[in-house]
Formats: C-alpha cells, structure tokens, sequence
C-alpha cells in the first residue's frame, strides 16, 4: 500500500510540475494574461505542498497502526490551512496576482489526484 500511495504522489507531482512548465510558458508570451498565470503557478505550489505534506502525515498515520503505538495523531489540517491561507494573502497583498486564479490553483493538484490514481490502479492490474 506505502508503494502505490507514494506512486500516486509522484505521478500527481510530475504532472504538477508539467503544469507548471506550461503555465510559465503562459506567463511569458501571453502578457495579458499574467495576473492569472501567476496566480495559478502560485496555487498549484501551494496545492502541491499540501498534497506531499498529507501525504506525509497518511504514512505517519499507517506507521503508527502498524507498531500500535496508541499515541495522539493529527493530520495537520492547521498547517495545511495555513499553507493555502499564506497563498491566499499573497495574492491579496499583491496586485499582480489573480485572487480567483490562486484559490483555483489550490484545488487543481488534489483534483489531480483522482484520475491519475485511476490511471495508475488501472495499469498495475494489467
């Protein structure tokens, strides 16, 4: 289970990061649109932290069952608030950045997540 959960995790990392690529294309050629080209490139960094860092804490989590340990765990909902909250003022205190683009940006890697699962389920079965 650790191996497809970490596979899911890079896959959505490398398609984030294709992403990325093709929106820093974006924001060079198209100088109309920058606002919201860097807003989505701010999003989807923010998004992508808190997918790796949930990530993170679901291992914590599977590590703890499996030892038994019967210590308090929390899946760092405050931090990852907080993550989307430091993208989010970002894109208010600047002009520069599209508020609507960022808030967007932030959904785009945990949506990510359910077809690139799909894909790599549907790929281990064969």
């Amino acid at each position: 289970m650790n191996e497809l959960t970490t596979s899911i995790v890079n896959a959505v990392t490398r398609v984030t990061l294709i992403l990325l690529s093709a929106l820093f294309m974006g924001w060079a050629l198209f100088e109309g649109y920058r606002p919201i080209f860097i807003g989505l490139i701010l999003g989807l960094i923010g998004g992508l932290v808190n997918v790796r860092y949930l990530s993170l804490k679901v291992r914590q989590l599977t590590h703890l069952v499996l030892h038994q340990e019967g210590r308090r765990f929390s899946f760092g909902f405050v931090t990852r608030l907080c993550i989307a909250f430091l993208c989010v003022m970002f894109a208010v205190k600047f002009e520069q950045v599209s508020l609507g683009a960022t808030i967007s940006g932030l959904f785009i890697p945990q949506l990510l997540t359910i077809p690139v699962s799909i894909t790599i389920i549907l790929r281990n079965k064969n």
